[in-house]
């Protein structure tokens, strides 16, 4: 289907958070009518400040759509929009949406549990994880990591590359969650590496700004995480986050269930979780994930 006729498509969007706020103000933006719902009455009012049509339950939301787009928190959390009288699966004769893109970071067997639940009610489904904050998203940067059904794939291809710079068919249900939590696990032992090397050089007393022009300066420099995230750290600059510490909790912790299931082993990322779960008890959960490093100060003082 080409991006043209996607056009007069209706777009539905279950859950409007940071996410979701990103993706819908792109889409009301490209003249698509985009339909949402959100438990947060905040979030419904906001959505229809921008041009959004807010409902009441995802069943609602389903009936209006011809795509339909989830971003939620977890993969539990998403399993449970698909059930109930007001689940989206509930839908009444003939007004099913045309398929179903799963955005939320997802445990990779949630997503095929999820996928069969849509199968039995003949609707394709995708895990189309998204590697990328809201941020990014805002400004249509990221990829998608798409699983499931190649031909329901293909059929919203254009759309996706409206939405974002890049896209990844990874293969069957499950595959696009896969290879996101493989990414973020990635990104989550990151911030424990930069936070690590910044206390080092910091302690042996060169100045913040002194040290970051010589690692900017350095190879590591051109690494693109190290260059965003270690100026923010030094500095504490925690506020307005893209993602919390709350949300990379939960990714490193997919990563490291992941590995087990594949039968990797996983020692960096497991020295790290006791570093994000420090920091979440300590009251960082809802700073940017890059406040882990508050973690490394804490230990520090304790020593």
């Amino acid at each position: 289907m080409t991006s043209q006729a996607l056009k007069g498509k209706t777009i539905g969007f279950i859950d409007l958070g940071l996410m979701g706020q990103a993706f819908t103000k792109n889409l009301i933006q490209d003249g698509y009518t985009v339909f949402g719902t959100d438990p947060i009455p905040a979030a419904r009012r906001k959505f229809k400040k921008i041009g959004g049509a807010p409902l009441s339950s995802p069943r609602l939301v389903a009936e209006e759509s011809d795509i339909l787009f989830i971003s939620v928190p977890n993969s539990k959390i998403s399993l449970l929009t698909a059930r109930g009288k007001e689940g989206y699966l509930a839908f009444a004769p003939g007004r099913s949406p045309e398929v179903v893109i799963d955005t939320t970071t997802a445990d990779s067997d949630d997503s095929r549990k999820h996928a069969l639940l849509c199968k039995k009610e003949k609707v394709p489904y995708l895990d189309g994880c998204v590697s990328g904050n809201s941020g990014y998203v805002a400004e249509r940067e990221g990829l998608f990591l798409v699983g499931g059904d190649k031909k329901a794939y293909q059929k919203v291809e254009p759309l996706l590359g409206e939405m974002l710079s890049d896209q990844i068919y990874c293969g069957p249900s499950g595959a696009g969650a896969e290879l996101k939590a493989t990414v973020n696990y990635l990104t989550t032992m990151g911030r424990c590496v930069i936070s690590e090397i910044l206390r080092v050089g910091l302690r042996c007393g060169f100045k913040k700004d002194f040290l970051l022009d010589a690692l900017m300066r350095s190879r590591v420099g051109g690494w693109a995480q190290f260059r965003t995230q270690a100026p923010d750290m030094v500095h504490e600059k925690f506020s307005n986050p893209m993602s919390t510490l709350d949300v990379q909790m939960k990714d490193i912790q997919l990563g490291v269930k992941l590995a087990s299931r594949v039968g990797a082993v996983s020692p960096v990322g497991k020295a790290c979780i006791p570093l994000y779960r420090e920091g979440i008890r300590a009251g960082y959960g809802d700073l940017d994930g890059i406040s882990v490093y508050k973690a490394y100060l804490d230990r520090e003082k304790n020593s």
